[in-house]
This record gives structure tokens, sequence and C-alpha cells, in this order.
């Protein structure tokens, strides 16, 4: 069946988008004096395929059939302009060192833990190619928004049912979903590209990206730790944790949803809020919020992890000393509490009329959603420590963090990026305590889904702790000894 498509197109449709943001990601980050090589590679893959997706959006509003050669003329000029920049030099270029002599054995055994990752991949390849099931909820919500577009040539609109049957909606979709019609486009716009590229959507290549995603992730994790002064087999164990977590790896062969790309792009921006704690370069800045509005524009839960990284990001910015955020999150509580207890009706932009009564709050686009507190803990623990959906990862994350506690001798505020990442939890703990989807916490059906999220950004913050004494000085301000 592979012949029956273009492979040379392909090709182009899996590597033009991430050269192009090579390309840019390269023009930003070079000037910092903290990059290298697998960070451009893995903030290229998903800063590229932003690219791609905004172009395909842009060339529907300007009237144009969608066009796989078209948009992808479009994408090599934008990679073109950056290679022009590239040359003028217009900010010095600060080059990367990284000394660290890694004994032969730690080479040889993260040598063993790359074969690992690769064999690993070949035959989650071979599992997506020759798949014989499809994941529901992808399509259910994604995929049929796609398939429409590749027929229609164009990004028709999707409506509610009850808004389809309405009189003048002939033109338009629904879906069974009711608020899949409302949902971000990003994760269809992805489908659809390979689509255009092959001339079909029933082919298990569209699906690709869901391959590369997790690989990507696990570029940019390595290069982070890396620059950071994690030494060679540290940063490849993270790596190979990562990138050998059972459930990842399902929702590599069972593609096509959203969550595995947001927990991508959370978890790369909380590697740029932490250089941009560091270095307080704009280019650090500017990358995480390219990744922020990556983030919102993935899916709805997306939206709050952006906000997550917008208010960590300008903490940064500002300069808000340790107090002064005590004082605002204290302030921020004892406001929503009011909130809640005298209530509050506005209209909020693109999210539509909210409503707080109570213990009720009514959002437009969100629904109705009921506070109340639910025991779901037993569930918690069940996907953490007996279900095989995390392997061993959660066994090795308490003495980690045990550790990291140690190594700060007393109990201080969290860097930023912990902050973010504490932040992303407590988002998912209140969405499944609080609110009606704790069913679909007793139940397993979104539990980890949603707690795949914060996954790569905990790695990261984690094997931190693995940092040469060196760079731990070099990033404090002090002398090394």
């Amino acid at each position: 069946m592979i012949d029956s498509i273009s492979i040379f197109a392909l090709f182009v449709a899996l590597t033009l988008p991430w050269l192009c943001g090579c390309i840019w990601v390269a023009w930003l980050l070079r000037r910092t004096g903290r990059c290298n090589a697998f960070m451009v590679l893995g903030h290229g893959f998903f800063l590229g395929t932003f690219f791609n997706t905004l172009i395909m959006r842009l060339w529907d509003v300007l009237g144009l059939t969608l066009n796989f050669w078209g948009i992808a003329a479009a994408v090599f000029i934008l990679g073109i302009v950056g290679i022009v920049l590239q040359f003028l030099r217009l900010a010095p270029v600060v080059k990367t060192v990284i000394r660290d002599a890694a004994p032969r054995w730690h080479i040889a055994l993260g040598t063993a833990l790359i074969a690992l990752i690769a064999w690993r991949h070949v035959t989650l390849l071979q599992e997506l190619l020759l798949r014989p099931l499809y994941a529901w909820d992808a399509w259910m919500n994604w995929a049929p928004k796609a398939i429409v577009w590749f027929h229609q040539g164009s990004l028709v609109d999707f409506l509610t049912p009850d808004e389809w049957l309405l009189p003048g909606s002939e033109a338009a979709y629904t879906l069974g979903n009711r608020q899949a019609s409302d949902y971000p486009i990003t994760v269809p716009l992805i489908q659809l590209w390979v689509m255009l590229a092959i001339g079909t959507w029933d082919h298990s290549v569209v699906y690709l990206p869901w391959l590369l995603a997790p690989l990507a992730m696990g570029l940019g994790l390595y290069g982070h730790l890396r620059v950071a002064g994690v030494p060679y087999l540290a940063a490849t164990i993270a790596c190979y944790l990562l990138l050998s977590l059972p459930y990842l790896n399902v929702h590599s062969v069972l593609a096509g949803y959203a969550d595995i790309w947001v927990a991508c792009a959370f978890g790369l921006a909380v590697c740029a809020l932490y250089e941009w704690r560091l270095s307080r370069h704009w280019a650090y800045a500017l990358l995480l919020l390219a990744l922020a509005l990556l983030c919102a524009q993935l899916k709805e839960p997306g939206m709050i992890l952006a906000l997550i990284l917008i208010v960590f990001g300008a903490r940064v910015w500002l300069d808000v000393r340790p107090t002064w955020v005590l004082a605002i999150a204290s302030f921020a509580g004892s406001l929503l509490a009011l909130v809640l207890f005298f209530g509050v009706s506005m209209d909020v932009p693109y999210l539509g009329h909210l409503v707080v009564d109570g213990g009720t709050i009514e959002l437009g686009k969100v629904g109705r959603i009921e506070l109340e507190y639910h025991n779901v803990m037993s569930s918690f623990i069940e996907t953490f420590f007996v279900m095989i959906n995390w392997h061993l990862l959660w066994y090795l994350v308490i003495p980690c963090v045990l550790f990291r506690i140690y190594q700060g001798r007393v109990v201080r505020l969290p860097p930023d990026e912990v902050l973010a990442l504490l932040a992303a939890f407590g988002f998912v703990f209140a969405i499944f305590v609080f609110s009606k989807y704790f069913v679909a916490a007793l139940n397993f059906v979104t539990l980890n889904r949603v707690l795949l999220y914060p996954i790569p950004a905990m790695i990261f913050c984690i094997f931190l702790s693995f940092q040469s004494r060196v760079s731990q000085s070099l990033t404090s301000g002090e002398p090394a000894q």
C-alpha cells in the first residue's frame, strides 16, 4: 500500500516544516550563548509544525484552495528568509561550548540506551504502519475535520448540532460530540498536511508526525539538559526514561489525539522558561511565548497551561521577588474565594459569557461546571503505582524529589520552572477532584491522558539535580570550587 502514495511528497511533508523551524530556532538561539544542535532540532520540529499550520490557515483566509505544493512553497520561502537572516548576522553569534569528559563506560551505556530507544521506535513505526485499530476519540473529535477539509479543499466551518440545524448553515458540518466543534484546529491541520501530500486520507502514514513528536521532544530534552550542565549519561537516561514510557508509546501508535502534542509543547516551554530565568535573554522569552501559543492552539486544557507559562514568564521579566509571588498568590486565592462567594457575570473574549454563582461556574464554550469535592486519590495512586502505564516512573520520582529537597538543605521557594510544573499538576488534580470530570478519573478514561501533559517537564526538572558542580556555580553566580 505504501507504493500507492508519493514517497517524495511524504518526505517533503515530514521534513520541510521541521527544517524551516530549525532555521528560525537556530537564528533565534545562537545569539544566546546557551544553545546546541539538539535544542534546535527539538524546538524546530514543533515551531516548524506550528508555522506550517498558521500558513495553512492564512492560505484559507486568502480564499485559496488548499494545495500541498503551494503551501510547501510558502514554507520553503519562510525558511529561505530565515537563512538570509542567518547570513546577515544582525546580532553577534555566541558559540556554546560543553566540556565534560565522560568515562568510556558512560559512553558505552549511553550508546546502549540510545540503541534501545531506536529499536523501540522501529517497532512503534511497524505498529503504526500496520495498525488494525484507530483511536476512538481521535476519530470522534479530530480526524473528521481533517478528512472533510481534505475533500472540500478548504477549512469549512464545524458547528454544534443545534447550530447546524438552523437555517443558513447548509455549508457547514457538525460532529457527534457537541464540544468538538469548538476545539482548536491545529491537530486536524497536522493530519490534513500529510493527507494533502499523499493525496488520500485513508493511509496510516498520515499519523507519522505522532511518532516524530516524542523523538523531537527527546532531542530537545537532551539538548537542554546538556546545556544546563547535566552529564552525558544522566541526560541520556532522562531521554530513555521519557521515550520508553508505555503510555507515551501508546499515543504514538494509536495516533490522532492532541495529548502528546500538548505534553511535548508544554515540556519544551518549561525548558525555555528555565533558560529565560537564567539568561534573561529575549530570545528565550520569545521561544517561551511561541510554545505557550502552540499549547493554547492544540487543546482546551492547553489554554490553562499556556496561561501558567505566561504568568511565570512574566514573573521573570518583571523580576518579581519570591515574597511578592507569595503575596500575589495569596491575593489571587482570596479574590477567587470572594468571587465564588458573591458570584460574578461578565463576557470573556473568545470564551463567551462567564457566570459564577456559588459553587457553579458556567462559561460559554466550556459549559457548566459544578465545583464539589470528590475523593479520587485511590485512582491516582492506582495509576501511579499499580498500572503499567508509567512503568517505574513514579517509583523513581519520589526518591528524586527527596534528593532535590536535600540538595536545597532548607525549604525555599522553588524556581519558576518547578513552580510552573507544580501549577500544571495542581490544574490536573483540581480538574478531577473538584469538577464533574471526577468520573473520568474513577474509570481511568482520561486520567492518564491529562497526566501526560506535565510528564516531560517533570523529567527535565528532576534531572536538573544531576548538574555538575561547575555548572551549578556558574548558574548561581558563585565561583567554582
